[in-house]
């Protein structure tokens, strides 16, 4: 289920709230709240186990390393199920869904080993979110609504409190699938649910932020990429907010390089980082592609500090890859 689908499907359970209000019914009001619940949770599961897969999927060249090797292989014979679905056909050993991504509930800390399997690191995250005001006004809110997030530590972090309500619809999700209690109804209100519904929203914008920032930050650290285009001249400079805009002089030369491209990684010999080309120009004339074997200028944002007098150079982003290494096969 990719951000968009979720959001789709999220949307979708946002329009069945409206149900209580225009049929009001206890009965009816109860059923809509336990679809909301088991509905919010599989959402949830589905999105994060997908994306968990697809970036291993997508990246396996940056991610699999001797570590997530072991990782691997030891989450696949720690259960004897797991291990049966490793060995079903022991030629064929590729990284399978079914062990990767296997969970009984999808909390944060389960979410969170799945995470450390294919080597990104969870607390980059976790800091994302502290800093999120969109976060902080959607928990106020539902604190102020007089819904409590579940506290498994004593901590005043923005990040505990989102963390504890995903606890909160994992357990009422345990609740309803386990006992079938209707009791449920008393505890969401059709405010709490919409806010619920935003703050997942606001989870999973920031899932995606995040592994777009490990994936680019490891292929940076780990792959060393090689240069494919020669800075000859920088007209502007910039700070590395991303705010401001540096200004470069190119010239391509390799016919391989797609034109289109809008996002590479610059290096110089001190430093790298990405940088994203927010516009291309040969003298007056705005394009949309860079050109071969011309000289022409690119506005870039970078994460970098790009400077008169140092050399720079570009090289190709991460790319998504074609084809999955079986888990014994290792570079």
């Amino acid at each position: 289920m990719s951000k968009n689908v979720a959001f789709e499907t999220l949307d979708e359970l946002l329009r069945t709230i409206e149900l209580k209000k225009k049929y009001p019914s206890k009965r009816l009001e109860k059923i809509v709240t336990r679809n909301f619940i088991l509905s919010l949770y599989t959402i949830w599961e589905t999105y994060a186990k997908d994306e968990i897969y697809d970036t291993y999927f997508d990246y396996e060249y940056i991610l699999h390393t001797e570590e997530f090797i072991k990782r691997y292989l030891k989450k696949s014979f720690g259960k004897s199920y797991l291990s049966r679905e490793f060995m079903k056909d022991i030629k064929d050993t590729k990284v399978k869904k079914e062990i990767l991504c296997q969970s009984n509930n999808l909390n944060w800390n389960e979410f969170a080993e799945l995470i450390k399997i294919i080597g990104l690191d969870i607390n980059t995250l976790t800091s994302l979110i502290d800093k999120s005001v969109d976060i902080k006004n959607i928990i106020n809110l539902l604190k102020s609504s007089g819904l409590i997030p579940v506290h498994t530590n004593i901590s005043t972090k923005l990040s505990e409190s989102a963390i504890g309500y995903l606890q909160l619809v994992v357990d009422l999700r345990n609740t309803i699938s386990h006992t079938y209690k209707m009791e449920i109804g008393e505890q969401l209100n059709s405010k709490q649910m919409t806010l619920l519904i935003h703050l997942f929203k606001c989870m999973i914008n920031l899932i995606e932020k995040y592994i777009e920032t490990e994936i680019f930050r490891k292929y940076i650290e780990d792959t060393n990429p090689s240069s494919v285009i020669t800075v000859t001249d920088v007209l502007r400079s910039c700070n590395a907010s991303k705010n401001q805009e540096a200004i470069i002089v190119i010239n391509v030369i390799d016919q391989t390089i797609d034109p289109t491209t809008k996002q590479l990684v610059i290096k110089n010999a001190k430093n790298s980082g990405y940088c994203y080309i927010t516009g291309i120009r040969i003298g007056n004339f705005n394009l949309k592609r860079i050109p071969l074997n011309k000289t022409c200028t690119i506005a870039v944002k970078s994460t970098i500090k790009i400077r008169n007098g140092y050399q720079y150079e570009l090289c190709l982003g991460p790319h998504k890859s074609t084809s999955s290494p079986n888990i014994i096969y290792y570079v």
